[in-house]
């Protein structure tokens, strides 16, 4: 099945697609000799869960209209942008429309991949502070209980702040109580 550019750009785009947006919108992109932009650079290093969950949902949806792109862990997504004549590529036209959306619509492309990524980080913090505090809880009291209450009463976010270490002490007294 052969997709069109605006059907590429309107997966996500919040208005309409027109071409001249699209050139508009090529001309200010960073594109290197061989007609390729990055985008989420170094979303695997951790910079954040917003870039992670993004650059995930991207990855599938531009394999998904075989777009000429791939993944680099320190470079992000390099999407190809205009093909052998000078044209935009399909994946320039999504990569438009994503950067539309997360700069006029909503920082986050699909909530439930973003939900799961952040999970992913509460928990690996989680288990980072446990061992590097070499805590291990006591008799009759489960991690995974501690781990609950922890996201329970401290609602920690992976967006906008700086995790803080869970108070280990305090949530296995709660817990005891």
């Amino acid at each position: 099945m052969t997709i069109t550019l605006e059907q590429a750009a309107e997966r996500f785009i919040p208005h309409e697609f027109t071409i001249d947006g699209l050139d508009k919108w090529l001309t200010n992109q960073n594109i290197d000799v061989d007609g390729d932009s990055r985008f989420f650079h170094s979303w695997h290093h951790y910079e954040n869960t917003l870039d992670e969950a993004n650059a995930n949902v991207c990855i599938r949806e531009l394999k998904g209209m075989d777009a000429d792109c791939w993944t680099n862990h320190d470079n992000g997504i390099i999407v190809h942008m205009r093909d052998e004549n000078g044209e935009p590529t399909i994946g320039a036209a999504f990569m438009y429309g994503v950067e539309e959306y997360l700069t006029d619509a909503y920082p986050v492309l699909d909530d439930t991949e973003f939900s799961e990524v952040e999970d992913r980080w509460l928990r690996d913090w989680f288990d980072q502070e446990k061992g590097a505090k070499d805590w291990e809880p006591p008799e009759g009291i489960d991690v995974e209980e501690v781990y609950r209450a922890w996201l329970s009463v401290d609602e920690p976010t992976t967006v906008g702040n700086e995790l803080g270490s869970p108070d280990f002490n305090r949530l296995t007294a709660q817990l005891a109580a």
